[in-house]
């Protein structure tokens, strides 16, 4: 007999007691970043000890978490910001229409972090190198030599730009949706009003909330806060998991009822979901499910909230550490809420659902008693640290997209700290309503847009922007132009196939041709094929000219910071392994369409899905402990002229002058060495405004003639009548003055 959801005579007491003080938590954690990225020294409260981490480039402390995060810190913020509106309401909600077909965030969620193996270790080291913070700034300086005009990496920078926006808004939409709507089916409210709180209301002071929090800490208050949130959300999903056994019946309820007559009448289509092997193609097919996972690991990589974290770990420690051990929370966090889903279709029959499926099951809980009513509460609230958590970490890789991407570069690059951080903030808060609006167009749509359909549109332009990426860091010989070229045409084909009556599901909110896969998977292939075959043209056959060199640009040789070696996370036979493994996550070897069997509570093609699944992620979590390589690079300046409130600001520790290898100090061709006992601060000049170097010199053996020997290990730049910067000031300017950087 189906469980009716309580709809009056319920308590809202413990719900409104808790979300206060979750509330009250993330605007005292808002307080605290805020102290700490504006102090260097410590502040007592009571047993707790506050530490300044103020660094001498002011936006760096609100953008960049000062001089990073460390490991704990990192895989939860990793862990939070993923985990989101779609892996509580939407995976909920999904699998309680499609069965076991939810399964496939899982393979999808391992193979992502699988692929974030191939850009690691080497966008950490340029990160903390150059400073960077998003994943246009390495495109642009990757690109800039050799080109045929200073227009290539321009242009690469601003269509990437634009392709990472979509992303960024599909995450705010759907974390506002699914806030409203689980808090309002819970507490009983409607649009604007009710007994309980409204779906209008909750979205607004969501809202607010995060971004005072965001304003006032930036990344630090974003990544503490996601600590807290991250805590939360785990233990709240093993709660409901064991409280979903208890009180509803568990998987083994599930499996009784799918299985039965009853269920079949009530709906045939959830009937073959949940007990026939996906068909071949279609919609919810085998070809959907492979698309999907393909489309996921490669696209969520260019995702700029979760490409920051590559950028901001304190060390390749952390990063190493949080890598490996993120995978074993899909199992924790996205297959709780598919139980959820699953559960909710013994529970209330398997009938269209109107409201969430997540809120009406905590719902049901809170009627078992107190002890129900406190836990439903907590679950809640876990589920809204999940959507929150995603959403201002969002916000925040959206204000810093504009600033480091369009805003420095194109419209004032001598920008002070203070002008760079009000520029962030008035992005965040234009960001935020732009958001805002959206969700609530979604509201008032007769089909509020659905939560999962968000998650797969949101991949058809980010997808476009990976090979200029995964290709450019480890392919020397490859061109802007082949990447730009591939990237519009990428662009194109997506476009033309999204929009045209080949995408069957376009009214949905998805890109998917009638066969099942994804039209922005089908533009990828488009953009490769153009990409590489171009990039072996113009490196092989025909010689594009080399143009000025674009402002601004730092130019990396892979090969000279890198080496020309594989990297160990790249090595053909661990890829061969992880795509052997991803293949077999989808039911291809079975018959299509056919009656399955289930191995305990589960069809066997899903528990087989599952357990590769597993596979993936311990082979992951031992390839990044142990095939990890570190990578030391030297620090390279910004080029942006310094700004004047940062010019007498002193760097900490200061440069030292030293002489070379067998070169005097009173040598009059000697040149300055800078040394840094840790990671010079990103935006910030090494010196006193001086002329920009042409970096093309750079990474070069530097060769000093005048003392007879090379010094291999140093990238030098040589220039003519330009004065050699000394620890304190300007050196004497000579008519082949030479500056080395170690």
């Amino acid at each position: 007999m189906a469980i009716e959801v309580p709809t009056e005579g319920f308590s809202n007491v413990a719900i409104y007691t808790i979300l206060p003080f979750y509330v009250l938590g993330m605007v005292l954690i808002g307080l605290a970043s805020f102290w700490i990225n504006n102090q260097s020294g410590q502040i007592r409260l009571g047993p707790l000890t506050l530490t300044g981490g103020k660094v001498d480039a002011g936006a760096q402390s609100f953008l960049g978490a000062g001089q990073g995060v460390g490991s704990l810190t990192l895989f939860f913020t990793m862990a939070a910001s993923l985990y989101s509106g779609y892996s509580i309401s939407g995976i909920a909600n999904e699998a309680y229409t499609f069965g076991f077909m939810a399964i496939r965030w899982i393979p999808a969620g391992v193979a992502l972090y699988a692929a974030f193996m191939v850009l690691a270790p080497r966008l950490h080291a340029l990160g903390k190198s150059r400073g960077y913070l998003t994943i246009c700034e390495f495109i642009f300086d990757r690109y800039a030599e050799p080109a045929s005009s200073p227009l290539v990496p321009h242009a690469l920078r601003l269509v990437s730009l634009l392709c990472l926006q979509l992303p960024v808004f599909s995450y705010l939409i759907s974390q506002f949706t699914a806030i409203s709507t689980e808090i309002a089916m819970y507490t009983g409210g409607g649009h604007w009003s009710g007994p309980g709180m409204s779906r209008y209301g909750t979205m607004i002071t969501a809202g607010v909330v995060m971004l005072v929090c965001g304003l006032l800490g930036g990344l630090r208050a974003v990544a503490y806060n996601d600590v807290f949130q991250g805590m939360i959300l785990m233990v709240g999903c093993v709660v409901f998991f064991i409280i979903e056994e208890q009180e509803l019946g568990g998987l083994g309820g599930v499996k009784a009822y799918v299985t039965s007559e009853e269920y079949k009448n009530v709906t045939a289509f959830g009937y073959g979901k949940f007990n026939n092997v996906p068909n071949q193609d279609g919609g919810w097919s085998t070809a959907s499910f492979a698309s999907f996972i393909l489309k996921v690991m490669i696209a969520a990589t260019m995702f700029p909230h979760l490409t920051m974290r590559l950028f901001v770990a304190r060390d390749s420690q952390a990063l190493k550490f949080g890598l490996a051990g993120m995978n074993f929370t899909f199992f924790i966090v996205q297959l709780s809420t598919m139980i959820t889903g699953w559960v909710a279709v013994s529970a209330f029959g398997g009938g269209a659902e109107e409201a969430g499926v997540f809120g009406s099951v905590a719902a049901v809980v809170r009627s078992t008693g107190s002890g129900g009513e406190f836990a439903s509460a907590l679950l809640l609230t876990a589920a809204v640290c999940a959507m929150l958590s995603t959403a201002d970490s969002s916000l925040l890789a959206f204000s810093t997209m504009w600033l480091r991407d369009f805003y420095l570069p194109y419209l004032r690059p001598s920008a002070s700290a203070k002008e760079q951080l009000l520029f962030t903030r008035v992005m965040g808060v234009l960001g935020l309503a732009l958001g805002l609006f959206l969700t609530s167009m979604s509201i008032r749509s007769e089909q509020p847009w659905n939560l999962s359909n968000l998650f797969s549109f949101q991949t058809v332009t980010p997808i476009h922007v990976a090979p200029a990426v995964w290709l450019g860091l480890h392919w020397k010989g490859l061109r802007g132009e082949a990447v730009l070229a591939g990237m519009l045409v990428g662009l194109a084909v997506t476009m033309a196939f999204t929009f045209s009556n080949l995408n069957v599901k376009l009214k949905l909110g998805l890109d998917e041709t009638k066969e099942g896969w994804s039209c922005a998977l089908i533009g990828f292939c488009f953009n490769i094929l153009v990409t590489v075959h171009l990039g072996i043209f113009f490196e092989r056959g025909v010689q594009l000219p080399n143009g000025p060199l674009a402002q601004f640009a730092r130019p990396l040789n892979i090969h000279q910071l890198f080496g020309t070696d594989i990297d160990r996370l790249c090595h053909p036979l661990l890829w061969t392994l992880m795509c052997v493994l991803i293949a077999l996550t989808t039911p291809f070897y079975r018959d299509f369409g056919s009656p399955d069997h289930f191995v305990g509570s589960i069809a066997s093609w899903a528990f087989v899905s599952l357990f590769f699944s597993g596979v993936i992620t311990i082979v992951v979590a031992i390839a990044y402990l142990v095939l990890w390589k570190d990578y030391q690079l030297d620090p390279v300046p910004s080029l942006y002229p310094e700004p004047d409130d940062e010019k007498v600001v002193a760097m900490s520790p200061q440069p030292k002058a030293v002489a070379m290898q067998g070169m005097p100090m009173q040598s009059p061709a000697m040149y300055m060495q800078p040394q840094f006992d840790g990671r010079m601060p990103p935006g910030m000049g090494m010196y006193p405004p001086m002329p920009p170097p042409d970096y093309r010199m750079m990474q070069q053996p530097f060769v000093n003639a005048a003392a007879g020997y090379a010094h291999p290990g140093a990238y030098g730049v040589q220039m003519s009548t330009m004065p050699v910067p000394m620890a304190h000031g300007y050196g004497p300017t000579g008519a082949h003055a030479q500056v080395g950087f170690a």
